[in-house]
């Protein structure tokens, strides 16, 4: 509950809430469509905004366009000092970054690892001297290759195996004593992909990395689909056909012995039919390196030729993988980050 100064009513922080929550969504905003969009006077408006910015949790941003005589100011809120770590582990390094809740990058660095490393006692030191550096990070995203159990254990990591069964979130928030988040790399992806969406945003979408391995992360209603288990998008472990069950019957494993884009296309062909059925999603995005024009073109032939033309999606070739990564461990904690804003400023302001 907001502790209200003297002389302050309920009212008024309720009123300075709904501001607030008001300007989160609409990132940047004038007094006047502030008002337009809570339903609140301008007087009463313009009061909260002053006094906001009188306490620093919002600032002046840019000018918007006037329709005739002073062009009004837009306000935005203030975040440089609220600070994501962002990690990204790979079995050959720890992809790192710092970055504000507007996504402004910081640092960003790659902290190397050896085989004798030991991944999470090296992510804990890592993750101390980041903080060490730097007191204003409020919250830690961790993307993984591998599942993530609805209890926060890892599965199905066999490119680290040191960490399967390790609740590597809990265990580092117990250390370090802030929120710590975790989530499947493909998710991530996903998820900072439909939020750029190659110049739009996409409520719903697919994202399938195609290389040496395979995996897929889904996103519906601007929500990571996880399953039940968290094994939503797991496709390496899709089969072609069901029989004796053996290593070469899954579809990643046929891809690594499939020669040329023609044959890899067929196989791959067999998931994307199999998800445009189940889900039908307006796009999905490629990545990986048998992510090509080329590939896309089989790809999209072969899937006219088994559906309806109006069932398929967008297929779009996704040119900066890393980017979206980073893009999603921001946004996976942006709900942290925010009730930051909102416990600051209330307790700056009522």
């Amino acid at each position: 509950m907001a502790t209200l100064k003297n002389g302050s009513s309920p009212s008024k922080g309720l009123n300075a809430n709904l501001v607030l929550q008001t300007l989160l969504e609409m990132k940047t905003a004038t007094r006047k469509q502030l008002a337009a969009r809570t339903g609140l006077s301008q007087p009463t408006v313009n009061a909260i905004v002053q006094e906001l910015e009188h306490n620093g949790v919002v600032r002046p941003g840019n000018f918007a366009v006037s329709a005739g005589g002073r062009r009004p100011k837009c306000y935005i809120l203030q975040t440089e000092d609220l600070r994501a770590a962002l990690v990204r582990v790979l079995p050959q390094g720890l992809e790192h970054a710092v970055l504000t809740a507007d996504g402004e990058v910081i640092r960003r660095n790659v902290w190397p690892l050896t085989p004798a490393d030991s991944i999470l006692e090296t992510l804990q030191v890592l993750l101390q001297t980041l903080m060490k550096q730097d007191d204003d990070i409020r919250v830690i995203s961790i993307g993984v290759p591998g599942v993530v159990g609805p209890g926060g254990a890892l599965y199905a990591i066999p490119e680290i195996p040191c960490l399967e069964g390790v609740a590597l979130g809990h265990v580092l928030e117990g250390q370090l004593k802030i929120p710590v988040h975790v989530e499947n790399d493909m998710n991530l992806v996903a998820l900072g992909s439909a939020a750029s969406g190659m110049g739009e945003s996409y409520s719903d979408m697919v994202f399938m990395h195609i290389g040496k391995s395979v995996g897929a992360g889904i996103v519906m209603g601007g929500r990571i689909i996880r399953g039940f288990s968290s094994f939503a998008g797991e496709t390496a472990y899709m089969v072609k056909e069901v029989g004796t069950k053996r290593d070469g019957e899954t579809l990643e494993h046929l891809l690594k012995q499939a020669e040329g884009i023609p044959q890899k296309a067929q196989l791959i062909a067999s998931l994307v039919i199999n998800i445009i059925c189940l889900l039908n999603p307006p796009v999905i995005s490629f990545s990986g390196s048998l992510a090509s024009e080329e590939m896309l073109r089989h790809l999209r032939h072969l899937c006219e030729h088994y559906l309806p033309l109006w069932t398929l999606p967008v297929f779009q070739l996704m040119t900066d993988e890393r980017t979206a990564y980073e893009r999603g461990l921001l946004i996976s904690v942006r709900d942290v980050l925010t009730e930051v804003q909102l416990g600051r400023a209330r307790g700056n302001t009522w």
